[in-house]
């Protein structure tokens, strides 16, 4: 999962983890992101929108597996073993 724009701010610990989908508050979308890391997802942050939001990679989340730019995002992208979602 590649985080890019604003999203990235997801990666930053404690953000996340104070968000919900729905009124019900069962899960927070920090611990569906950690579900989807026990399944074998990987997350990625593009380091241009890391930068231009000013985070501090010090306190990003231990589930983040690197940071990659839009060249990167790119190469995954025309990748066949990738899957690509975007929303």
């Amino acid at each position: 999962m590649h985080f890019s724009g604003k999203s990235v701010l997801l990666l930053v610990e404690g953000l996340a983890a104070a968000l919900y989908a729905g009124t019900s508050r069962e899960m927070s979308i920090y611990s569906h992101m950690q579900q989807a890391a026990s399944f074998g997802t990987r997350f990625f942050g593009c380091s241009d929108a890391l930068d231009a939001h000013a985070v501090d990679r010090a306190r990003l989340i231990p589930e983040l597996t690197g940071v990659a730019g839009a060249a990167a995002f790119l190469g995954r992208v025309l990748d066949p073993e990738w899957a690509t979602l975007v929303f």
